[in-house]
């Protein structure tokens, strides 16, 4: 969700070159900007399995300010009529961009249009604000060359991951059917994990419920879908099952300082199984607070002392040569 908020708006006077600033950044008068509180309710948010934030674009009147009064004839020997209309011709072509680029939600279709529209109002100011407005076009234009990569990714890679997903849920339904299988496998002597298989599998549940809210969230909401997390996408149920087996150990390990000879007891004495099958599709889901979790307990058993930078007397000091008496 997007939140709209007044941009605060410079008002010391202490010079003209800071009002000739006001005047431009006059055209922004909208901020537009993820809003945290109401990102942090979100399911999607609580599931997100990458660590990177969203990504909030600043209006250019925050990134880019009018030029300090230059050299005028520097500016009339490089900065020539010329440039000035191949300029506003470029931004220009731009807006027209823009506008067939216009999707449902136009946030930033508005945001864009106001970033060149504070481009030509920099030109009209001065001529010193010349790569200022090239900077801003530059801007604008960079965007819409991400936004037109992101689709094609999109374009790519979304279909295949539903579909390998579903082909993971199926099989994983079908696996089901295997229990007795897996049970036949295990020997007597550790008879408590003929109960495994169940976790496992509702651990990949949980890891297909978290790949298909990614999916989802990262090529329908946001649309900052990275190829780069593709291995992600692809080892997700493999992780999932791994950590419902983790949950269903830990349980038995912790059940087991309770129970005598439980690993070796048949697997009927081992209860609460539809517990153990929640908690292992929940860490399924939520792998990233998992591993956060494990990381934090490896921290506490090995802690590591905090490397100080040392200060620059201490390294000068270090860099003397020793002093004849």
């Amino acid at each position: 969700m997007m939140s709209a908020s007044p941009e605060p708006l410079a008002t010391s006077p202490e010079s003209g070159e800071q009002r000739a600033a006001i005047s431009a950044a006059d055209v922004q008068r909208v901020m537009i900007a993820p809003n945290p509180v109401i990102e942090d309710v979100r399911l999607s948010r609580l599931s997100e399995p990458f660590a990177v934030l969203p990504f909030a674009r600043l209006p250019a009147s925050q990134v880019i300010t009018p030029s300090k009064p230059g050299n005028p004839e520097l500016q009339r020997r490089y900065i020539k009529e010329k440039d000035l209309t191949e300029l506003w011709a470029k931004i220009t072509e731009l807006q027209e961009r823009v506008v067939n680029s216009v999707r449902a939600d136009r946030t930033n279709t508005d945001a864009y249009q106001r970033d060149l529209l504070y481009a030509r109002t920099l030109l009209l100011e001065s001529d010193a604000n010349f790569e200022e407005a090239y900077q801003v076009y530059y801007l604008v234009k960079a965007d819409l060359e991400r936004e037109v990569r992101v689709a094609a990714d999109i374009r790519r890679y979304r279909l295949p991951l539903v579909i390998y997903h579903l082909v993971w849920l199926v099989v994983t339904v079908l696996a089901i059917g295997l229990d007795e299988r897996f049970r036949a496998l295990i020997p007597e002597s550790v008879s408590i994990m003929k109960l495994a298989w169940p976790p496992i599998l509702s651990g990949v549940f949980g890891a297909l419920f978290n790949g298909m809210m990614a999916i989802h969230e990262h090529t329908t909401i946001r649309r900052d879908f990275d190829p780069m997390h593709i291995t992600w996408y692809l080892l997700n149920p493999i992780i999932g099952g791994m950590l419902g087996l983790v949950v269903f150990i830990l349980f038995v390990v912790s059940a087991s300082t309770f129970t005598a000879n439980l690993i070796t007891r048949p697997e009927s004495e081992l209860q609460s199984s539809l517990v153990i099958w929640l908690l292992a599709f929940i860490v399924g889901w939520q792998q990233n607070i998992v591993i956060q979790l494990l990381n934090r307990f490896l921290k506490s058993l090995t802690p590591s002392q905090p490397v100080s930078r040392p200060s620059a007397s201490q390294l000068t000091s270090a860099a003397e040569p020793p002093r004849q008496p």
